[in-house]
């Protein structure tokens, strides 16, 4: 992956974090940042991003955020993607590298944030838009569907592989109005700014 390319994705994914931690202090009475690599290696590594707790709990939630909450034209509503896999085998003379299992598969965070951001004199913001879902229900759900054999499997059949703005990952598209997927959204917080 160029610099280039890595510090875009970086900028798009601090926008979600700094909209994930504003509205954080506003829900919750604690929330601590993990999100300075330099500080938190481990933590980060770990796939955990931020860690939220009300001072009666007697843990705190982990959470992974992710900036990609969006209208999609193409489908005329709301959605988000699930990272299955890294650097897909079939553009690996695009990429030259091993595939890589996907955040869905390794990250050790409790839930998942997926932010709203857009971009605005040109920067990218938060929009205070959000879903979240419990990662551990999303992976088994996926896990099952995807060894589905395959004439049934339905999860495939819409996962599709990214370009390279997102390391040719195998994503599974994840929209709002998708019933299969509506048991495990916890919530969905939109702010209208269309």
């Amino acid at each position: 992956m160029s610099r280039t390319l890595f510090a875009k994705q970086l900028t798009k994914g601090k926008a979600g974090e700094v909209g994930f931690s504003e509205m954080g202090r506003s829900h919750w009475d604690e929330v601590y940042d993990y999100t300075d690599h330099t500080m938190w290696k481990e933590v980060q590594e770990k796939g955990i991003d931020f860690g939220f707790k009300n001072k009666t709990w007697s843990s705190e939630i982990a959470v992974d955020v992710k900036s990609n909450f969006y209208y999609s034209e193409y489908n005329k509503g709301f959605q988000f993607d699930i990272e299955y896999s890294k650097w897909h085998p079939s553009k690996f003379h695009l990429h030259n590298r091993k595939e890589e299992v996907g955040w869905i598969q390794d990250s050790q965070a409790n839930r998942i944030y997926h932010m709203e951001i857009v971009k605005e004199n040109n920067k990218w913001v938060a929009t205070e838009s959000y879903v979240y879902y419990d990662l551990d229900e999303m992976r088994s759900f996926i896990y099952r569907e995807w060894d589905r054999p395959n004439y049934t499997n339905w999860i495939k059949k819409i996962a599709y592989i990214g370009t390279v703005q997102s390391d040719y990952t195998h994503l599974i598209p994840v929209r709002l109005d998708n019933e299969r997927f509506k048991h495990l959204i916890r919530k969905v917080h939109y702010v209208k700014t269309r």
